[in-house]
């Protein structure tokens, strides 16, 4: 319990600081260290990838699914984003996804495998369309984003690999951590929900 405690006032503290704004600024160049630090650019992104390695320990009891599709789908989802799509349309796919994975701990239900590996395929799509961004300053050679891309499906594993170690350090508290990790979770995606709404709709009174 008091792991348990420990963590969730590390997470409050988290929602609190400038990291819940999602993704308040990229990186300006593209390197193996830019997409190693992306996934701790904004706490959305963050959150989510932890979230997915915990469930998949957790619930499927299989480490490694969850993970693997996370990060096709995420490679999936940079591709796409050079198509120039609006990010606005993504960024809340991303604050969806904090929602649902937050739904997923708190009710600890199973489902169907398809269904939570299309859910998660979709997640790590939005969150690759996001990193995509980087791409966006002008024309790069492969060889920057292949290093780039090393560095960010290097970052994601590691924080789906610390997800699943929480469900071995938790033991018999991981059902609880989970449901308080989960409530907080879908509040904190409503306010990134919230905030981009009122981004949007500023945007568009302008």
């Amino acid at each position: 319990m008091k792991k348990i405690s420990l963590f969730f006032t590390g997470l409050i503290g988290a929602l609190s600081s400038n990291l819940v704004y999602a993704h308040p600024g990229h990186e300006t160049s593209v390197s193996f260290l830019s997409g190693l630090m992306h996934p701790f650019s904004g706490f959305d992104h963050f959150l989510v990838i932890v979230l997915i390695g915990f469930w998949s320990a957790f619930m499927l009891k299989k480490i490694w699914i969850g993970p693997c599709v996370f990060i096709l789908g995420m490679c999936l989802g940079v591709f796409a984003g050079l198509s120039n799509l609006p990010l606005n349309i993504f960024e809340f796919g991303i604050a969806t996804s904090v929602i649902a994975m937050g739904l997923l701990l708190l009710m600890q239900r199973e489902y169907s495998n398809n269904v939570i590996f299309s859910l998660i395929g979709c997640f790590g799509i939005f969150h690759g369309f996001a990193h995509a961004a980087l791409f966006s300053n002008g024309a790069l050679g492969a060889s920057l984003v292949a290093q780039d891309m090393v560095g960010l499906i290097l970052a994601t594993g590691i924080l789906h690999l610390s997800g699943a170690l929480l469900v071995k350090l938790l033991k018999d508290k991981t059902a609880i951590f989970a449901r308080v990790t989960g409530f907080a979770s879908v509040i904190y995606g409503w306010v990134l929900i919230s905030q981009l709404s009122f981004a949007l709709l500023g945007g568009a009174s302008t």
